[in-house]
């Protein structure tokens, strides 16, 4: 096999790999987006519970229910942290199959 015939099989799996990165980087960037939002919503929610708080004569329930909250909120922060991490990761490994692909070109 040739260098040309190489170097053309190796930019066709490159360009395969890229389509395949992209397409799980939108995935993700949409993903992120709703987790974004989710958070944001307990963040609402959290605050408007400790607003009940303080206006609240039942002190024991209302306060029981912000730290139900406050837990949500918990959880879903760590997801959008986890969902942030794998797009950084899928942007790194698109970043380094875009760098393959230009030394192919050159090469």
């Amino acid at each position: 096999m040739s260098d040309i015939e190489q170097i053309s099989d190796r930019m066709a799996e490159l360009q395969k790999l890229r389509v395949a990165v992209v397409t799980l980087l939108s995935q993700e960037n949409c993903k992120l987006l709703s987790r974004r939002q989710r958070v944001a919503g307990k963040e609402i929610e959290v605050m408007c519970a400790e607003r009940d708080l303080i206006e609240s004569v039942d002190q024991k329930a209302a306060r029981a229910a912000l730290d139900q909250l406050y837990l949500e909120q918990s959880v879903a922060q760590e997801a959008l942290d986890e969902t942030a991490q794998e797009t950084e990761k899928l942007e790194a490994l698109l970043a380094r199959i875009g760098n393959d692909i230009a030394a192919l070109c050159q090469a």
